[in-house]
């Protein structure tokens, strides 16, 4: 039984008591004696009640405080797991970005070397005395069919460079920058610089400007995904 059922218990039997003794019609010595008993009785019931009150009062203080505690240690680790499910999903997202790096090197590569290749084919055909077998490599359909294939190269280059976009991912600016060293890595640097370099009235750039890419950087906004290799200007003392 609780502290509070006794409490009310004892009370109601102080009670029946006190009309047992009014019905019976006790002496009035023994009716004072009996009131002054169940005076004494009802404060130390009303001591024992309150020190009751005060322990359940302190024991929801601390059930509540505890309740609160919990569901703060629940919602923090709720917010980590959360923190950590999206960190693995940006590391995995980046893994993947940066697995599409070295194929966009190789159709950048595969471009680069086939306008070489077509440059040198335009160059060919005003070369006098031509083979029949030379004559068919410089024919215009022999250059429409490198040209085709060009372009598709150029269509794939830009669906990954989209899916990169799409992701955060942009390419690093080098040609006509100045040399950065949180986005660049300088590879060589020269003289000499191509006449495209210079300015409109043929003053070259200033020293640290990027001439040439070697190899080209990516980034997102938060970060480096690849430094860019670069050649930096460097004029003569």
């Amino acid at each position: 039984m609780s502290d509070r059922r006794r409490v009310w218990a004892t009370l109601a039997d102080l009670l029946t008591r006190l009309e047992s003794d009014i019905t019976t019609r006790l002496p009035a010595t023994d009716s004072g004696a009996g009131v002054d008993a169940l005076e004494k009785e009802v404060r130390k019931l009303g001591k024992a009640q309150f020190k009751a009150t005060m322990l359940a009062e302190e024991q929801a203080t601390r059930t509540e405080k505890a309740l609160a505690e919990l569901d703060a240690q629940r919602a923090q680790q709720a917010e980590l797991v959360e923190q950590l499910a999206e960190e693995k999903v940006r590391a995995a997202r980046q893994e993947w970005l940066e697995a599409l790096l070295p194929a966009l090197d190789g159709l950048d590569n595969a471009i680069a070397s086939g306008k070489r290749y077509l440059a040198a084919r335009d160059k060919a055909t005003a070369l006098p005395n031509l083979t029949p077998e030379q004559a068919i490599l410089v024919s215009p359909a022999d250059r429409a069919k490198l040209s085709s294939w060009l372009d598709g190269l150029r269509l794939v280059r830009e669906r990954l460079l989209a899916v990169l976009e799409s992701g955060g991912v942009t390419p690093i600016p080098t040609v006509g920058y100045t040399f950065d060293p949180y986005q660049h890595i300088a590879v060589a640097a020269t003289s000499s610089v191509p006449p495209e370099s210079n300015s409109s009235d043929g003053t070259p750039p200033a020293s640290g400007t990027i001439v040439a890419e070697d190899r080209r950087g990516y980034r997102t906004a938060d970060h480096v995904l690849r430094y860019a290799d670069v050649v930096v200007y460097r004029p003569e003392a």
